[in-house]
């Protein structure tokens, strides 16, 4: 198994698993990625500004996500407390599993992965994340795969007005003591 940056001819298989997801979510009544969003223009430019990761598997595309490094507007306010403050960190979104393939650890796999690159990065402190309320799924994986629940935050940008979003941040092996949320440490 190869967790990679996606190409452009990635692109179909990456949207049929965002289907999936899609469908998944809706089965479940769950009222995450129900409207256009993620739609093509989001991934292709996930693509473009090499964000886009590919877990691939006998040249199938197994998984997928955009890590996106840099400030994410939607975790600039949170009700409640991320573990870092001041300090580079990866925001992950748009995490799907190909539906031929539930059920074999696979997000769990490209969260390890993920975590992997981003311990070898120096200048990653962090990796932070967001899921839907309702998508306890999503919650689960994300719990066992070490992150810690640090709040609430709201979408920008995404047309989702009123949800709030459950917040999560996982330190990287290269967290600085300076960087670390006192307030958080010392309760």
């Amino acid at each position: 198994m190869l967790l990679r940056q996606a190409t452009m001819a990635d692109l179909p298989q990456i949207e049929s698993i965002i289907r999936d997801g899609r469908e998944l979510l809706a089965a479940q009544s769950i009222d995450q990625w129900q409207g256009t969003y993620p739609n093509t223009a989001v991934m292709v430019d996930d693509i473009h500004q090499g964000w886009t990761v590919v877990l691939e598997e006998n040249d199938e595309i197994l998984g997928t996500a955009a890590v996106i490094p840099g400030i994410d507007v939607s975790y600039e306010q949170i009700e409640g407390a991320w573990l870092t403050q001041d300090s580079p960190y990866l925001a992950i979104h748009r995490v799907a599993v190909s539906s031929h393939h539930h059920g074999r650890g696979l997000a769990g796999e490209l969260f390890q992965r993920l975590f992997a690159q981003a311990d070898q990065s120096e200048d990653i402190e962090s990796i932070r994340i967001d899921t839907h309320p309702d998508n306890r799924g999503m919650q689960h994986v994300i719990k066992k795969n070490g992150f810690t629940e640090t709040g609430k935050v709201e979408l920008k940008g995404m047309d989702l007005q009123g949800v709030k979003d459950f917040a999560y941040e996982r330190l990287t092996a290269n967290v600085k003591p300076a960087h670390l949320n006192q307030a958080v440490f010392t309760k």
